[in-house]
């Protein structure tokens, strides 16, 4: 009796220490968990009983407290493994319900277990002095107990089913947890079903004991699940599943751990029979640009073999203790063809790059190039958080993909801008694209800030130009654009200059505007670049900015100015040159604006060029601007009809204007005229 007495209060003592710990926990899983820990308790102190029972009344006490105990840890058992597990089950999803069921049918077991202490309706119990079991009042179960076995058995059955479930439903590598609880519950049972049938020839129900002794287990395995093996399988996993061809050497040199996208690129890593220092990798890779191993280093590699990628940037990493001794290195290959940008999900820079230049090496021409950039997005963070401000670039690239050709490379560069490369593409057919995106993207924007997306374009017709330079130069438009863009923050400098010019000069907004728009029409005419036409547009708007600088009373006299007055007048264009030298924004058309008065047969100011030697752009701006001048009225003048004017400019044409561009202006006129 002492050993039995001993054998199950250490058992009840373990549970009860157990729930203790676990409470401590206060949390739902911490509540439930200690509950059954309590319980186990509680089941092998009444067990005890029931050894302990030398009455017919105190076994049939003893008996069904034990019983009730029995039906309540089996229920905690269901709660247990439901809140462990968390299966995706139809019938577990209303758990509440679920737990109002079983504890129902559980609270009837009880109830009538405990009636059965008075009358006995389930169990009657009978002496037995010679009995092999250490109970000597054993029960006589009556066709109303099976109520609690069959109870019992669903209940266990239903802990059992939810693990396989589980194990079953999950990543194998994440199964060994749920497997131990697995291995735990049938053990139980197993012995259960042992002690009830009489295989195991025992005095007593060790299931009983198992209860209380497997509470550390059961604790371990829920809240403390050992971390090391996790690790490993964490750490294994993410060496699998990164995406980057890895490799990882030992202390001595030596290949410690692959993963399969390495072993894919390298097969001679699949045989594990043959030990390769690092050197000998180093040498099969040809990776020429690794300088030393001693320092941690960022190098390209382009790959020589027909397997992965071309193009690799290889990070090398020394890696050490806390102590600085070295414990091994570790070589990771980023595809250069294939990062992506996180916010956007557009390929990066170095990917772009890597891309573009394939579609070169193949002759594919024309390539066009668009840049394009999100304007006020600085202004929506501030207003709206960073949130909103990165919503909207994600929308504006999942624009990008919606309205691109399938085959269209699509990158986020630096800055918030992003780039398309389009293969065989001509200018007009990338500016109907993002005209229409453009238009949608204003059309999404809920933000009551004016936002709108500028572009620039550069077309690739040879190899002469280079991937870099064909994103500078329609980087360069789109800046050029954003300064006369109102949604752009880089609008405020061309807004003070015009507003300056328009306040001291009799030139007008509409003048401005139209100039602008007649010089574009032209510039379309002449099938300019749209790097070209984007500086066109600016020098329209400020090809006068010098008269900021000449009196007021000279640009308003009425009459014909005198000779010194004339001096005066004509130092606006170096005056404007200057303007525009001093803004970087602005230097791309500042020699535009200084010869925007040189004459065809080289008699203007300041330099006296002629024919060729004025700039293509400064002798767009003289036709287009002389033309709007004679056509509205001025201080010296009244307005000419279109005739007349068209007329001058026939007169003057080889003259004062490039007589091919006065050709090519009056067609346009006359489509204006037409349309």
């Amino acid at each position: 009796m002492l050993g039995y007495l001993i054998g199950y209060s250490l058992a009840a003592v373990c549970a009860f220490i157990c729930a203790v710990i676990t409470y401590r926990r206060k949390n739902r899983m911490g509540l439930i968990t200690g509950t059954m820990f309590t319980v186990a308790g509680v089941v092998n102190l009444s067990y005890l009983a029931r050894i302990d029972a030398e009455t017919y009344f105190a076994a049939s006490m003893a008996t069904s407290i034990y019983f009730v105990c029995l039906d309540i840890l089996i229920f905690f058992m269901v709660c247990y493994v439901v809140e462990f597990t968390q299966p995706k089950m139809e019938v577990i999803r209303y758990k509440k319900t679920f737990y109002l069921l079983t504890g129902t049918l559980a609270a009837i077991d009880a109830a009538c277990l405990i009636i059965n202490v008075f009358h006995e309706i389930l169990l009657r119990y009978q002496y037995h002095a010679d009995s092999i079991y250490a109970i000597q009042y054993m029960y006589e179960a009556k066709p109303a107990f099976y109520f609690h076995t069959s109870l019992v058995c669903l209940l266990l059955g239903v802990v059992v089913f939810v693990l396989i479930y589980k194990n079953f439903s999950i990543p194998r590598m994440y199964r060994a947890r749920y497997r131990n609880s697995l291995l735990w519950m049938l053990a139980v049972v197993a012995l259960l079903f042992a002690y009830m049938t009489g295989w195991l020839n025992i005095s007593v129900d060790v299931a009983v004991l198992v209860y209380g002794f497997s509470c550390p287990f059961v604790y371990m395995n829920t809240f403390d699940y050992d971390s090391k093996g996790m690790l490993n399988t964490t750490r294994k996993m993410i060496l699998e599943y990164i995406g980057s061809p890895m490799i990882l050497f030992d202390y001595e040199g030596y290949v410690a751990d692959t993963n399969k996208d390495m072993r894919d690129l390298f097969p001679v890593l699949n045989n594990r029979e043959r030990r390769i220092s690092m050197m000998d990798f180093i040498q099969i890779g040809a990776f020429r640009e690794l300088q030393n191993t001693n320092t941690n280093q960022t190098f390209a590699w382009d790959n020589p073999g027909e397997t992965g990628a071309r193009a690799y940037q290889c990070d090398f990493s020394c890696l050490r203790d806390e102590k600085g001794r070295s414990i091994g290195n570790l070589l990771i290959l980023r595809n250069k063809e294939v990062e992506l940008d996180m916010l956007t999900q557009l390929y990066s820079r170095n990917s772009f790059y890597s891309r573009m230049e394939k579609v070169q090496s193949c002759g594919i021409y024309p390539v066009t190039v668009v840049v394009c950039n999100a304007n006020g997005i600085g202004l929506v963070n501030d207003v709206y958080g960073w949130a909103k401000g990165n919503k909207m670039l994600k929308k504006a690239a999942d624009l990008l993909r919606e309205n691109m050709p399938r085959e269209a490379i699509l990158a986020r560069l630096e800055d918030g801008d992003m780039a398309a490369g389009l293969m065989e593409a001509e200018q007009e057919y990338a500016v109907r694209l993002f005209e229409n995106i453009r238009e949608q993207y204003r059309r999404d924007n809920d933000t009551g800030i004016n936002t709108d997306l500028e572009y620039g374009i550069a077309v690739i017709r040879d190899n002469t130009k280079s991937i870099e330079e064909a994103i500078r130069e329609a980087g360069e438009s789109m800046r050029t654009k954003k300064l006369m863009n109102q949604s752009s923050q880089k609008s405020s400098l061309l807004d003070s200059l015009t507003q300056t010019l328009t306040e001291s000069d009799y030139e007008t907004e509409e003048h401005v505007e139209r100039t602008k728009e007649m010089a574009t029409r032209l510039g379309r005419a002449l099938n300019l670049s749209d790097v070209e036409l984007g500086k066109l547009a600016l020098l329209a708007v400020l090809h006068d900015i010098g008269k900021i600088a000449i009196p007021h009373t000279i640009l308003s006299k009425p009459g014909k100015l005198t000779e010194a007055e004339w001096e005066v007048m004509k130092t606006h264009t170096e005056k404007g040159y200057r303007i525009a030298s001093a803004s970087k924004e602005l230097q791309p058309i500042g020699e535009f604006i200084l010869h925007h008065h040189e004459r065809w047969d080289g008699g203007g100011y300041p330099g006296g060029l002629a024919r060729e030697e004025i700039p293509l752009l400064s002798r767009i701006i003289t036709v287009v601007d002389s033309h709007d001048v004679m056509v509205h009225d001025r201080p010296y003048h009244k307005a000419m009809s279109d005739e007349a004017a068209e007329e001058e400019l026939r007169r003057c044409s080889g003259a004062q204007f490039d007589p091919h561009l006065v050709d090519v202006f009056l067609e346009v006129l006359g489509e204006q005229k037409v349309s």
